[in-house]
């Protein structure tokens, strides 16, 4: 038998109920797990084989309990954020990491799997027959590897944090420098995004040289003092400084598109190149051939 002390009556309250839940769908009869007659804090789990549905509870509800309490006190004491709202912004961040929802961050690729750092303690826990163990004392003693983790991804989270307030600024920038720049079109430009090429018509429907996007190009970077704008897209249109623009776009989606339309916002709209009207494809293709 191995019994597990809580601190709180609800928590082995909480992990008896999933074990009866899970045992009922695996159709065993869930008796092996009950509440000490001495405590209500007490659980009892009188097992005889190891049952790989018991490591899923015991796990699941670890992280359920000290996971997010953990994240935020990493983000405050181990990284020394105190503001209520940066607190918030990471921890939300932390939070997507953790559920795979933001991809790409080649540290974290390299960390182990949480759940596998847990369940591999109560499974070292069952395997040795531990007759008896405190729940604060495995959270101490026996989670040091993934409370390592933990902070690895928020030590992750954080640059994310930096590098997108970086990105707000940098738009900001951008948006007060169009303020200052006078439009020198009435109607709508148009602008074909096709992956790697990209071709910009003018209010008199005429496709834009290299040369004149070049020109545009460097009188933006005059205007924004920003030395690494983009020389495709974002340089020449903030050198034009449209009224309004038309993106038909293979990719509604690319990350350039969508930093556009942060910075023009409503002057801008973005569709997919399907959307363009027949007459309209076959008169800018004829004229960027």
């Amino acid at each position: 038998m191995v019994a597990i002390a809580f601190s709180h009556p609800s928590d082995g309250i909480a992990v008896l109920k999933n074990m009866i839940r899970i045992a009922a769908k695996h159709k065993i009869n869930p008796s092996f797990a009950k509440l000490s007659e001495t405590s209500s804090k007490i659980l009892e789990l009188h097992i005889h084989e190891k049952k790989s549905f018991i490591l899923d509870v015991l796990t699941e509800f670890t992280r359920n309990k000290v996971e997010d309490i953990c994240l935020k006190e990493l983000i405050e004491h181990a990284f020394f954020y105190t503001d209520t709202a940066e607190q918030k912004e990471i921890f939300a961040i932390t939070k997507s990491i953790v559920l795979g929802e933001i991809e790409g961050i080649p540290e974290v690729k390299h960390l182990p799997n949480l759940n596998d750092l847990i369940r591999r303690q109560w499974d070292s826990i069952l395997e040795a027959k531990t007759e008896f163990l405190e729940f604060e004392s495995f959270i101490k003693f026996r989670l040091k590897e993934y409370l390592a983790t933990l902070l690895k991804v928020v030590e992750c989270a954080i640059d994310e944090y930096k590098l997108e307030l970086e990105y707000q600024m940098f738009v900001e920038q951008l948006r007060t420098c169009l303020t200052k720049q006078r439009s020198f079109s009435k109607s709508d430009i148009i602008i074909i995004f096709e992956k790697e090429h990209v071709f910009l018509f003018d209010e008199q429907q005429k496709q834009l040289s290299h040369t004149e996007l070049m020109m545009l190009h460097e009188k933006a970077l005059r205007l924004t003092n920003v030395t690494n704008l983009d020389e495709r897209l974002l340089g020449p249109l903030i050198g034009l400084s449209p009224s309004s623009a038309r993106i038909y776009a293979y990719d509604i989606d690319h990350p350039l598109l969508q930093t556009v339309k942060n910075i023009f916002q409503e002057k801008v709209t973005i569709s997919p190149i399907e959307r363009m009207t027949y007459k309209e494809q076959r008169y800018y293709r004829k004229k960027k051939s």
